[in-house]
C-alpha cells in the first residue's frame, strides 16, 4: 500500500540531468585532447621548399666557381679596343671592368656596356665574345663642337664641352689626352643665349634653337666655308634666328634651317669681298634674296695687292664608325 509519508516520487528529469552532469564532469577530468594547427604541414611545405631552392642555387654557384670558372680554356687570352676617339684603350678596358684571364663565362655584355654608356664621352659602345678567349670593345665616342662657359667661381672661367646632339661633357684633364687635342677643343666656338645654371657632364641640352645651333657648328665643320674663316660664337638667344660671330668680327644671321644653302651663299659673298679688297662686316643670310650686306675696307699692302691669306686646314674631328 502507498504510503504518502514514508515514500517521495522520483523526479526523472532530475535523475537525468544529475546523470549528465555526472558525464560532463567525467569527461572533463580526462587528458584535454590536442588541437590541430592547419597551417603547421603548408609552412613546412614551404620552408624545405625554400631550403632547396637555395640550397641549390648556392650548390649552382659553388659548382661554378670550383669547376666551371676555372677551366682554362674559357679564360679571355684576347682583349682587343676598337675606338674612334681619344679615350686610350687601356681606359677602356677600366671602365669595362674586364682582364685579360677573366673567365669569358662571368662576363655580362649588358653589364658592360651600361657602365661604358655612363661615361659621358662615350656614344656606343659594343661587344662581340669570339670564343674561345676573345673578346672585343667597340666604342664610338662624342665629338663636342661648342663650349658653354660656366658661371665664373673666384675669379676663375670654366667651360663644358657639348657635342651636335647637345651632350654636355667635361673637357679632358692635362696628361689624359693629347695636347693637340685639349688646345683644340679649348678653342670650339662658344655657344651663348643658354642657360648653363645646373648643367654637368652626362646632361642633355634642350630646346629646338639651341640644337639647331649646335648643328649649324658641325655642319660648319665640314662646309668649305670652315676652310675662309672660324667661328667664335653661336648666340641661340633670338627667337628663328642664328647669329654667329667669326674670329675676324663679322656677324652673319642665318635661319635655323637650311644649312648648306646659306653656307654655300655665305662662301660666295666671302670671296667676292676678298677679290674686293673688302671684308664683311654684317650678312643677313635669313633674307633668301639680296641679303642684307655691310662691307669693311681692308688695308692696301704697298703693292696694291689684295692681301693674300694662307688656307687653313679644316679642323677635323675623329673619324666615327657608325655600327
Amino acid at each position: 500500500m502507498f504510503n504518502p509519508f514514508t515514500s517521495r516520487p522520483r523526479n526523472r528529469r532530475r535523475d537525468g540531468d544529475f546523470t549528465l552532469d555526472v558525464r560532463l564532469n567525467a569527461e572533463a577530468d580526462g587528458p584535454p585532447r590536442r588541437r590541430r594547427v592547419w597551417w603547421l604541414k603548408p609552412a613546412l611545405v614551404l620552408v624545405l621548399a625554400g631550403a632547396a631552392w637555395f640550397g641549390g642555387g648556392a650548390l649552382i654557384q659553388l659548382g661554378k666557381e670550383r669547376w666551371l670558372y676555372h677551366i682554362p680554356s674559357l679564360a679571355l687570352r684576347d682583349l682587343p679596343v676598337v675606338r674612334d676617339g681619344v679615350i686610350t684603350a687601356g681606359e677602356i678596358r677600366r671602365l669595362a671592368g674586364i682582364n685579360v684571364g677573366r673567365n669569358i663565362l662571368t662576363v655580362d655584355p649588358y653589364t658592360v656596356r651600361q657602365q661604358l654608356l655612363r661615361h659621358p664621352r662615350i656614344e656606343d659602345a659594343r661587344l662581340e665574345l669570339e670564343f674561345p678567349g676573345t673578346m672585343r670593345l667597340t666604342v664610338r665616342e662624342r665629338v663636342p663642337v661648342a663650349r658653354l662657359m660656366l658661371p665664373s667661381v673666384g675669379g676663375r672661367e670654366t667651360y663644358l664641352l657639348v657635342d651636335d646632339l647637345g651632350h654636355v661633357m667635361a673637357p679632358f684633364e692635362t696628361g689624359r689626352a693629347p695636347a693637340e687635342i685639349i688646345e683644340s677643343e679649348a678653342a670650339l666656338p662658344l655657344l651663348t643665349g643658354t642657360s648653363a645654371v645646373g648643367v654637368a657632364p652626362g646632361h642633355t641640352l634642350q630646346g629646338p634653337l639651341t640644337l639647331a645651333g649646335l648643328k649649324l657648328l658641325a655642319t660648319f665643320g665640314e662646309a668649305p666655308i670652315s676652310t675662309e674663316t672660324e667661328l667664335a660664337s653661336v648666340d641661340v638667344s633670338t627667337a628663328g634666328l642664328l647669329s654667329v660671330v667669326t674670329t675676324r668680327g663679322a656677324q652673319v644671321a642665318l635661319l635655323p634651317t637650311g644649312f648648306e644653302r646659306q653656307l654655300q651663299q655665305w662662301l660666295g659673298v666671302h670671296r667676292r669681298s676678298t677679290e674686293l679688297r673688302r671684308a664683311i662686316s654684317s650678312l643677313d643670310l635669313s633674307v633668301a634674296h639680296h641679303p642684307p650686306l655691310r662691307w669693311v675696307e681692308l688695308t692696301a699692302s704697298p703693292t696694291n695687292e689684295p692681301p693674300v691669306r694662307p688656307t687653313r686646314p679644316k679642323r677635323k674631328p675623329p673619324q666615327r664608325r657608325h655600327a
